[in-house]
C-alpha cells in the first residue's frame, strides 16, 4: 500500500466542531452579556460588538495561521523566544492594568490583551522546535532539554510575577505531555516531576489565597459554583430558552466569560451543554486522527501541543463550572467573551489546519 504526501488538502472536518462552537458562542455572548454591558457602557450591545470585532480579527489570525507554513516556527524558534519574553515583560512597564487583583492586561487605547496568552502559544512552538531538534553527537536529549527548561522556566517565572499560577500550571502540564509524545526518556520525566513537585507545593503554601482556594474547593462551595449549579439545574433537559435565563441577572458572576457554560445550561439545558462537550471531543478525536498521519515529528509535537492547549482549557473551564476543579479564571474556547482568547484560539486552529495539509494518506483513499 503506497503512501503519498497530500500537501494541499486541509482536513476541513477538523474545523466543523470549531465552527459550531464559534457560532454557538456568539449567540451565548449576545444573550449573557446584555445586563453587564448596559451597566458598564450604558448600551446592552457593546460587549457583543467587541466580541464580534474579536471574531473578525480571529478569523484574520486563522487565515494567517493557515497561510504560513508551520515549519517556519521551527526555524524561527530563537526569534519566537525573544517575542515571548518581550510580551511578558510588558507587564512590568507602567502601562499596565489590574484585573481582579492581578496585573495581566496590557492596554493600547481601549484594546487590551494578555501577554500570558501569547506566551502559551509561543512556548508550545519553542518546545516543539527543540524537542524534535537533531543535534550531532552524544547526549541528544540533554542538549534538547537544557534550552527547553531554561526558556520555559523563564516564561513561567515572568507569568508568576503577574501573578498567574493557573496559566503556569497549564504550560507545565502541556510541555510535559509534549515531551512525552516527543519520546523523552522516562527517567527525565521522573526527575522533572520530582523537582517540580516541591516547587509547586511551595508556590501554593507561600500564597494564602492559593491555599485557601484549594481548601475551599475541598471543604466549602464557592458562591460562583453554587450559582452555576442553580443555573444548570434550572435548565433541565431543554433549557428555559434563549435569553430567558435568570442567573445572569447579577446572581451568577461572569455569566458571559468564565461561567458562560452555566448560562448555556440554563438557557439550552442538558442537551445544549452535552452538545458543547461532544463538539470538543469531536475536535480532539479528529485532531488525534490527523496528527497520527502528519509527515514529521515536529509537526506531530507542535500540533499535539496546540490541540492540548484548546482542549485542556475547555475541559478545565467546564470542570470549574461544575465544581470538579478549584476556581481559576479560564475562558471556554470559542465561546466565552474575551478578545485575546478568541483571537488566539482561532489563530491556533489556522496553524492546525496548516499542519493537516502535510499528512500522509493512502493514495487510493483521501481523508
Amino acid at each position: 500500500m503506497q503512501s503519498v504526501l497530500k500537501p494541499k488538502k486541509p482536513d476541513l472536518l477538523l474545523m466543523i466542531p470549531v465552527a459550531v462552537l464559534l457560532g454557538f458562542g456568539m449567540v451565548m455572548v449576545y444573550s449573557a452579556s446584555g445586563i453587564q454591558s448596559r451597566e458598564l457602557y450604558n448600551d446592552s450591545g457593546v460587549i457583543f460588538f467587541k466580541q464580534f470585532v474579536a471574531m473578525i480579527m480571529g478569523l484574520a489570525a486563522f487565515a494567517v495561521g493557515f497561510a504560513v507554513p508551520h515549519k517556519v516556527y521551527r526555524r524561527k524558534s530563537v526569534l519566537l523566544t525573544g517575542v515571548a519574553i518581550v510580551t511578558l515583560l510588558l507587564i512590568a512597564v507602567k502601562f499596565q492594568s489590574a484585573a481582579n487583583g492581578a496585573t495581566r492586561w496590557f492596554y493600547i487605547g481601549r484594546f487590551g490583551f494578555q501577554p500570558s496568552d501569547l506566551a502559551k502559544l509561543l512556548a508550545i512552538m519553542v518546545v516543539a522546535a527543540f524537542a524534535t531538534a537533531q543535534f550531532e553527537g552524544p547526549k541528544l536529549w540533554q542538549r534538547r532539554l537544557i534550552p527547553i527548561f531554561m526558556i520555559v522556566g523563564l516564561f513561567c517565572s515572568l507569568i508568576l510575577i503577574q501573578p498567574d499560577f493557573g496559566t503556569t500550571m497549564i504550560i507545565i502540564f502541556i510541555v510535559g505531555l509534549m515531551l512525552f509524545l516527543a519520546g523523552i526518556p522516562k527517567k527525565y520525566l521522573m526527575i522533572g516531576g520530582l523537582l517540580l513537585l516541591p516547587l509547586i507545593i511551595g508556590l501554593v503554601l507561600t500564597k494564602g489565597y492559593r491555599f485557601k482556594r484549594i481548601t475551599d474547593f475541598i471543604y466549602n462551595e464557592h458562591y460562583q459554583n453554587r450559582q452555576a449549579k442553580i443555573a444548570i439545574g434550572s435548565g433541565g433537559l431543554n433549557g428555559l430558552g434563549l435569553g430567558q435565563g435568570k442567573q445572569k441577572l447579577y446572581y451568577l458572576p461572569e455569566p458571559h466569560t468564565d461561567f458562560i457554560y452555566a448560562t448555556l445550561g440554563e438557557e439550552f439545558g442538558f442537551l445544549g451543554t452535552l452538545s458543547v462537550v461532544l463538539c470538543f471531543f469531536a475536535f480532539l478525536l479528529r485532531g488525534i486522527y490527523v496528527l497520527n498521519r502528519v509527515d514529521s515529528p515536529h509537526s506531530q509535537v507542535l500540533g499535539a501541543g496546540l490541540l492540548l492547549l484548546i482542549t485542556t482549557q475547555a475541559f478545565m473551564n467546564i470542570s470549574i463550572t461544575l465544581a470538579l476543579f478549584p476556581n481559576k479564571g479560564i475562558t471556554l474556547p470559542f465561546m466565552s467573551a474575551g478578545g485575546t482568547s478568541l483571537i488566539l484560539m482561532l489563530g491556533i486552529c489556522g496553524i492546525l489546519l496548516n499542519i493537516s495539509r502535510f499528512r500522509v494518506v493512502d493514495n487510493r483513499v483521501a481523508v
